[in-house]
């Protein structure tokens, strides 16, 4: 896929989880992912389109759908294979049998997908490719070259069974009378023992002698003249029959040349409707709602989810609480640790990625603008190559690289920008960077403990609603689980737009209490504040 984001910054807002839950399972939607690009700015007509045809597929029946995905996970990738026919080449009995299979799915197919939820995603069938093939095709789906394809080749491989019968019986009648000499039963093919003091007379010339001992003869049986006769006739039958077979080869590769552009096609949409169908699953299985693709760059949502970590507290047994946002230009947000700010901001990257991906977004309600770049700035931001970077080197490198870019549609998301050097400094860095995003028309969320960083303008300030109060634990120790569904039960996550001037609130020593830290030391703290 084009880089719409970094490797960085894709891990941040959950790319590759996304892309997992929407992957293909069959070889034809695979090859489809290959082909497919994120949407941009400027393509907004093709993404809402695309969502569009998403919408009616999530209309039908799961049943339906899980069906169809199956059905098209099972059709064979055949591209090497009308490559071959095309250029003139001679196709085997396997390319017969999976081109079979091909065919068996897109017919399975146009019966499971409804024209009216899927339209022209739909790929048509190939009856005269179906019938052409049709007499090789045996009660398990399996493929013979079968007497039916071809007249002459019936006829020689009766004639190649009356050979075979007549050489059968001149070798039997050779092997009789070796036997008859050797004073045994039978001579077998191959090698064989004749012991010496059974022997009576000079050997006969069809026996070949391979090791001599004082006991006995090691043999191997030679034909005599009707033998050899026999075998050539029957070698002669068996070439005209492979000859026939060859001919019935090339004329069905002519037919399936002649249908290669339908079927690569076929193969095209296939791979096509795959996708769609995942993205169909992805919406019914999340509740998801066909995003608004705006053409300016503001966005609005409510109840939005961010699905990795929705799922990893859902495995924990916790709740994950789900956020509203309004913003248009520049937005910072404040709030405790552990109150959800780098939450707000993973949720607003996870639903442009899904924008851009032509994916149903996890919310309620949901409009995005389309974007050129999505980047993410601060914590986690640094790719491995800046190991030798201390963190704020890193994102310094980062920044100057994004800076570097200039996306005509940015969309920038600031977890923490400068929180390991000085405050001071770090604020002043913070604001400059607001400024700069500002004039260059972004669409910007920073999340930051550091006050009054909005710079003038339109800026939004969003907070956490923070720490409600939390009972006391009495000295109780509390497991790490146990702390942490406390201090979610008691945190209020809910973004709500504030005065710019307002200070973030102040929780990190409740937090710390929370979570089990020497009573002391949370005392001592207090008593310093």
């Amino acid at each position: 896929m084009n880089a719409l984001w970094t490797e960085a910054c894709g891990e941040a807002i959950g790319v590759p989880w996304l892309l997992a839950a929407i992957a293909p399972n069959g070889a034809l939607g695979r090859r489809a992912r290959e082909r497919e690009r994120p949407f941009r700015h400027g393509d907004e007509s093709e993404a809402r389109a695309a969502l569009g045809r998403v919408a009616k597929a999530a209309a039908a029946a799961p049943e339906r759908l899980a069906s169809l995905r199956a059905t098209i996970a099972a059709a064979p990738e055949v591209g090497a294979t009308l490559v071959r026919a095309r250029v003139g080449g001679v196709l085997g009995d396997v390319d017969f049998f999976e081109l079979g299979r091909l065919l068996d799915a897109l017919a399975e197919i146009v019966t499971l997908a409804a024209p009216e939820a899927f339209g022209a995603a739909v790929p048509l069938d190939h009856p005269a490719l179906r019938a052409a093939l049709a007499p090789g095709r045996t009660a398990s789906r399996a493929f013979y070259l079968d007497d039916a394809f071809d007249p002459e080749l019936a006829a020689a491989r009766a004639e190649a069974a009356a050979r075979q019968a007549v050489y059968d019986t001149a070798r039997s009648r050779l092997a009789e009378r070796i036997a008859r000499f050797a004073g045994t039963e039978n001579v077998r093919d191959g090698e064989f023992v004749l012991m010496r003091d059974r022997l009576e007379g000079p050997l006969p010339p069809e026996l070949r002698v391979l090791r001599e001992t004082p006991a006995y003869l090691l043999c191997e049986l030679s034909l005599d003249e009707p033998a050899l006769a026999a075998l050539g006739s029957r070698d002669a039958a068996a070439a005209r029959v492979a000859e026939l077979e060859e001919r019935v080869r090339a004329r069905l590769s002519r037919e399936v040349a002649s249908a290669a552009a339908a079927l690569e096609l076929a193969c095209d949409t296939l791979g096509e409707l795959e996708l769609l169908v995942a993205r169909a699953q992805f919406a019914q299985r999340h509740a998801c709602a066909i995003p608004e693709i705006a053409d300016d760059a503001s966005l609005a949502f409510s109840g939005a989810r961010y699905l990795p970590l929705a799922q990893a507290l859902e495995e924990h047994g916790r709740r994950y609480a789900p956020i509203s946002l309004e913003l248009a230009g520049i937005g910072v947000v404040t709030g405790p640790n552990m109150g959800g700010k780098t939450a707000a901001l993973r949720t607003l990257g996870f639903l442009a990625a899904c924008a851009a991906l032509g994916v149903p977004v996890p919310a309620d309600s949901a409009r995005l603008p389309l974007f050129d770049e999505i980047a993410w700035l601060g914590i986690g931001a640094a790719p491995e190559d800046d190991a030798l970077l201390s963190s704020f080197g890193a994102e310094v490198v980062a920044l100057r690289t994004f800076l570097g870019h200039g996306a005509a549609r940015p969309l920038v998301l600031i977890d923490e920008f400068a929180r390991t050097t000085s405050p001071r400094e770090g604020r002043a860095l913070l604001v400059a960077l607001l400024e700069r995003l500002q004039e260059r028309g972004a669409l910007a969320l920073a999340a930051t403990h550091l006050a009054h960083v909005t710079p003038k303008g339109a800026v939004s300030h969003f907070a956490i609603g923070g720490l409600r109060e939390l009972p006391s634990r009495d000295g109780a120790p509390l497991d790490l689980e146990a702390a942490l569904r406390r201090i979610a039960a008691a945190m209020d996550y809910r973004l709500r737009r504030v005065d710019e001037d307002a200070l973030p609130p102040a929780d990190a020593i409740a937090l710390a209490d929370a979570l089990g830290l020497d009573e002391q030391l949370i005392a001592r703290a207090k008593e310093e504040m």
